[in-house]
């Protein structure tokens, strides 16, 4: 029986990261999620990433531990760990996309919170749940 769990994050970039670059992390990402059986989604936007991991506990915090290491990004910053029922993300080992602040703006309950210029290593758990469910829901084109 799995002991899963779903584990929200988000970080700065370390420094500018061009879009072949965030595609690379973003390759490397699937190919191991896909052999730890971990599912989820990264979201990129103005120089932070948020990012939702999905799977068993003692696998998560051992990816979390390798991620938080990489000098790519800093101030990662633990948002949510906690038991899930079932995967919202099963089908997608990371599914991706990049978006404004114009976009994080029109998520209800946002607008205030990127308004003051404040980036997505500074979110909440309500935030962060309300980030999750718009991906979820298909609210940004996912890029490949």
């Amino acid at each position: 029986m799995e002991n899963l769990i779903h584990f929200i994050y988000a970080s700065r970039v370390s420094g500018p990261l061009d879009e072949t670059t965030v595609r690379d992390i973003l390759q490397t990402a699937r190919t191991n999620n896909r052999e730890l059986g971990v599912t989820g989604m990264l979201l990129y936007a103005d120089g932070s990433f948020f990012q939702v991991l999905e799977g068993e506990e003692h696998v998560i915090e051992d990816l979390f531990d390798r991620i938080s290491r990489d000098n790519r990004h800093h101030q990662v910053v633990q948002i949510i760990s906690e038991p899930i029922a079932e995967r919202q993300f099963a089908d997608w080992s990371m599914g991706y996309a990049a978006i404004t602040g114009n976009d994080l703006n029109q998520i209800e309950g946002m607008n205030d919170f990127f308004g003051s210029r404040t980036c997505l290593a500074e979110v909440d758990e309500g935030r962060a749940k309300l980030l999750l469910d718009a991906f979820a829901k298909g609210r940004w084109r996912l890029v490949a």
